[in-house]
């Protein structure tokens, strides 16, 4: 029998019990402040390197009147995110929301919470959401300047922000003439963030709290103009030496600073409003080669973040959790997964399994 009503998803009662090994996961789905009193939770695994018939949705529980539930585990999970994790979710009003990762049976002795929040639908354009920091690294790369943008948004609403039919979340504009764009370690999946019209587009729900993500893309010059329209409470730029003599009108220089062995010239504001930031440059110099994942790495671990997933035909996951970037790729397995069960057409099969295997590759070579 399986604990707190839990049912197999694929109608196999799993090979374990509290006797032979009490792998018990309990845990709690909140709707905002408060306990849910009827969900569906789903237990998901996923084994990086294995095949797509031994991962996926394994059981599933009503929760309690008090929002609990529980399940005993198949099998224990991995110690060093190597091997077989789990998860749960729990769908609320279009959206899908996970809890964190389980890849030790040591976190089993935690409580477990899927944290879920009504759902808002955004204007077709997208929401102005506060930038709490913004973190803006100009190299100069070969021929090019290039520039690394940290975003870190906060969604001070009470509710998940989802985007209309065609519409997203929320879109930024980027300087005059940024091409080649690039999106950084942001934990969400690869068609969440787009660019168009010369702006960042963000399709994925945004739940309440902050989300960061990392863009990259090239400039015409070091002569740029940044926008920074609407809210932000703290402005970074970071120019790496040797670079020409240069103005950033409206930010306050602070001398140079080193990052990862490199100099830096600082620039910053705070309480910035509706601002617009103008580079003055002179002769660019100098052909520093960039780290661009070691740079990433430090600022994703410096900043954190929140995971944000968009699921295939309008059905949209929503993660709360530190951001780590084997962990996300994980997620987005166990997404396709759910999504495998579903879909009918072989063809949405096929694209589905390919892009499973591509990401296992990545899960394998990730640290």
């Amino acid at each position: 029998m399986l604990l707190g009503g839990a049912t197999p998803v694929d109608g196999q009662a799993p090979t374990t019990s509290p006797q032979e090994d009490p792998l018990l996961l309990e845990g709690v789905v909140f709707e905002g402040d408060l306990r849910a009193d009827s969900a569906t939770v789903v237990l998901h695994r996923v084994f990086p390197d294995d095949s797509v018939q031994v991962s996926g949705e394994v059981l599933s529980a009503e929760v309690g009147p008090l929002g609990e539930f529980q399940f005993l585990l198949p099998a224990p999970p991995d110690g060093d995110f190597q091997g077989l994790v789990y998860f749960a979710s729990v769908e609320y009003q279009g959206v899908l929301y996970f809890g964190s990762m389980i890849a030790s049976a040591e976190q089993l002795d935690s409580l477990y919470v899927v944290q879920t929040y009504e759902a808002a639908e955004a204007p077709r354009e997208g929401v102005s959401l506060p930038v709490e920091e913004r973190i803006m690294f100009i190299e100069f790369l070969g021929e090019e300047w290039v520039a690394t943008d940290l975003f870190l948004i906060d969604n001070r609403d009470t509710r998940t922000l989802v985007a209309q039919e065609g519409g997203v979340v929320w879109s930024y504009p980027l300087p005059e003439g940024a091409s080649q764009h690039e999106v950084g370690d942001t934990n969400l999946p690869p068609d969440a963030i787009t660019f168009e019209d010369g702006r960042v587009r963000v399709r994925a729900p945004l739940p309440p709290g902050d989300r960061s993500f990392i863009i990259r893309y090239r400039l015409e010059d070091l002569g740029a103009t940044i926008p920074a329209p609407g809210s932000t409470e703290g402005f970074q730029l970071l120019i790496r030496e040797p670079a020409p003599p240069l103005l950033v009108e409206g930010l306050e220089p602070l001398g140079v600073e080193n990052y990862q062995g490199s100099n830096y010239r600082n620039f910053a504001g705070a309480g910035l409003m509706d601002a617009v930031f103008t580079l003055v440059e002179t002769t660019p110099e100098g052909e520093p080669q960039l780290q661009w994942l070691a740079l990433l790495a430090t600022m994703v671990l410096v900043l954190g973040g929140v995971w944000a997933y968009a699921r295939p035909r309008e059905r949209f996951a929503a993660v709360t959790g530190p951001t780590l970037s084997r962990e996300a790729l994980i997620l987005e397995v166990a997404r396709i997964d759910g999504a495998l069960v579903q879909a009918p057409e072989p063809e949405a099969h096929q694209e589905l399994r390919e892009r499973r295997a591509a990401l296992l590759a990545l899960i394998r070579t990730a640290e």
